[in-house]
């Protein structure tokens, strides 16, 4: 596997790139938004409603949970594209393949271009985010880009002995970072320049005016920003929220919940990296971590997956999707041990990998058009056909020797994003609960259009429905604790005596609410 691709594995390559471009952004604007992504999409809409940048808020009330650069980042892709689902999801995936092509850069600098085009292919199918977060607009995959970009610039600026570059531009993404996602961005570069400069026995560049010139520049972004919010709302209870959030990630849970994290985060990351991590097993030998300290840029990769990984391991409440930011880093040690290993049972091993996933795939598209609930589907054959052509091709190639067996896993992995995304996206778009959550705000905000519309007292409901009902409103949904005439949203305790029409019945997590409409 150390052999430069030939001229058809080159070939292969361009149409697996081409296929998984492709199978990334195919449908994935055409069901409704579910989870976060609603609340995301709300808060950029409200503050092109509201026509304020500065302070976020969720149905009229201040959002604190979150700085709002991700939301700015989703009002430029609804003006792009508009106000829907492919332009909340668009930039998420755009990341995603961007920070691939980072890696790849990166990584062909320091280690070649094979090296390159594996980890960063590697990366890009990693499995969690291949068939679940990039179908989502989520801050974790843009976020992901921004902090895993700046531990690269720690490297490449570090080895150039370029400290003034280093710092300023580390300190702007992590400024960029903070106003995405709050605190965590902190422990990233706090983590990774701590490791970078005691690895170099250079402690005292931590000290130096360089360092103090990036502090001041970050210090500097968050000033300009809270400086403006601080104009319309008070600022202390952002500080109070950013802590308490990321305080309750570390500590929230007891003891019998932290043993159950501390086993099971390493075992779901490794499951995650897959296909990289299918190279674990080589990692283990005395001679294959010797030569990796040989190699600089494979030995940081590894000193900042591992000093970061701990943070979020022994974290109660870390996910695995905290930890984005350094899959690349993880990829690259993977991929290094892959390329570089001399064990005897690695061909065969990956062999093995690349029949098995295969043959799974075969059945797998093969069984379509015969799995009942997938008969809402359109093109159930045209979908099972494609998979088997493509696959059955893949086959002929590794069973003649033509595409190594890694390759062939890539590619399994490839036509499986393209099954998924020619199928998952049409069962979300019509059997599902945002499904029906986004045709009730919809038929909401047409019976009230032009009305007033309030949330009376603390009810609560899907922020898919809010979502889809402040769009087509154009207006915020506030909340009131009066009536006067209009529409209001309500639990069954607060209906008014007299009075009213009940317009719409819907439940919220079993509670009934009620949509009535008030003359007087």
């Amino acid at each position: 596997m150390d052999k430069g691709f030939s001229t058809i594995e080159k070939h292969y390559l361009w149409s697996l790139l081409a296929v998984l471009v492709f199978a990334f952004f195919y449908q994935l604007g055409i069901y409704p938004l579910f989870q976060e992504e609603p609340r995301r999409g709300l808060i950029a809409l409200e503050m092109m409603h509201r026509e304020n940048l500065w302070v976020p808020t969720q149905t009229g009330d201040l959002y604190l949970r979150k700085p709002p650069l991700y939301n700015w980042v989703l009002i430029l892709a609804y003006k792009i594209f508009g106000e829907n689902e492919f332009a909340t999801r668009f930039f998420s995936v755009l990341s995603h393949l961007i920070l691939g092509g980072i890696t790849f850069f990166f990584s062909r600098k320091y280690l070649g271009q094979m090296a390159a085009v594996l980890i960063s292919v590697s990366y890009l199918l990693s499995a969690d985010i291949l068939v679940y977060f990039s179908t989502l607009g989520e801050i974790d995959l843009f976020y992901a880009l921004v902090t895993g970009s700046s531990l690269f610039l720690i490297f490449h600026y570090g080895e150039k002995r370029q400290l003034y570059n280093l710092f300023i531009s580390v300190y702007i993404l992590t400024a960029i970072g903070f106003l995405t996602k709050g605190l965590s961005s902190l422990p990233y570069t706090a983590i990774s320049l701590l490791v970078y400069f005691i690895w170099n026995r250079d402690f005292k560049r931590l000290f130096s005016i360089s360092h103090i010139s990036g502090i001041f520049v970050f210090t500097l972004i968050l000033f300009g920003y809270f400086y403006q919010y601080s104009r319309y709302e008070e600022l202390s209870g952002w500080w109070t929220t950013l802590y308490s959030e990321s305080a309750d990630k570390a500590t929230g849970g007891g003891f019998g919940e932290w043993i159950s994290h501390f086993i099971s985060f390493p075992i779901d990351t490794i499951k995650n990296l897959i296909p990289a991590a299918i190279a674990l097993p080589l990692l283990f030998s005395k001679t294959v971590l010797l030569d990796l300290r040989k190699n600089r840029v494979v030995w940081y990769s590894l000193l900042v997956f591992v000093s970061n990984f701990l943070v979020y391991w022994l974290s109660t409440e870390g996910r695995s999707r905290y930890i984005y930011p350094i899959f690349p880093f993880a990829c690259i040690v993977l991929i290094y041990v892959c390329l570089n290993s001399a064990k005897l049972w690695k061909e065969t091993y990956l062999k093995v990998w690349a029949y098995v996933s295969v043959g799974i795939m075969l059945l797998s598209f093969a069984a379509i058009p015969f799995i009942s609930s997938l008969e809402i589907i359109d093109g159930q054959w045209v979908i099972s056909i494609v998979g088997i052509i493509l696959m059955a091709t893949a086959l002929v190639l590794l069973l003649r020797k033509k595409v190594r067996p890694y390759l062939i896993l890539l590619g399994a992995l490839t036509v499986l994003k393209f099954g998924f995304s020619a199928i998952v996206p049409q069962t979300r778009e019509r059997a599902t609960g945002a499904a029906e959550d986004k045709t009730l705000g919809i038929e909401i905000a047409e019976i009230t259009q032009g009305e007033p519309l309030h949330r009376f007292g603390d009810v609560r409901m899907s922020y898919t429905i809010v979502f889809y009902l402040e769009r087509d409103r154009g207006d915020v949904l506030y909340q009131t604790d009066s009536y006067t005439k209009g529409y209001y949203f309500c639990y069954t305790d607060d209906l008014p005596n007299s009075g009213y029409e009940v317009v719409e019945e819907f439940h919220y997590h079993e509670e009934p609410i009620f949509l009535i409409r008030l003359e007087e």
